[in-house]
């Protein structure tokens, strides 16, 4: 499974996008997959930042 993005990186992109580029054509530039670029202006847009999701789930006491 793959690292997430910097928080460096992902201001990066959804600058792209806010300047006017595409999706697509941000995801082609900074070289990250098209879903990944989708899945991060999305969650901009519904949150205001480009924060990354929570990465992993709930671990049970042992």
């Amino acid at each position: 499974m793959p690292a997430p993005l910097s928080r460096d990186w992902r201001e990066r992109i959804v600058r792209a996008v806010v300047g006017g580029s595409s999706t697509g054509q941000a995801a082609l530039r900074f070289e990250v997959s098209p879903s990944a670029a989708v899945k991060l202006i999305r969650r901009f847009r519904q949150s205001g930042s480009p924060a990354r999701a929570r990465f992993g789930s709930h671990r049970r006491p042992t």
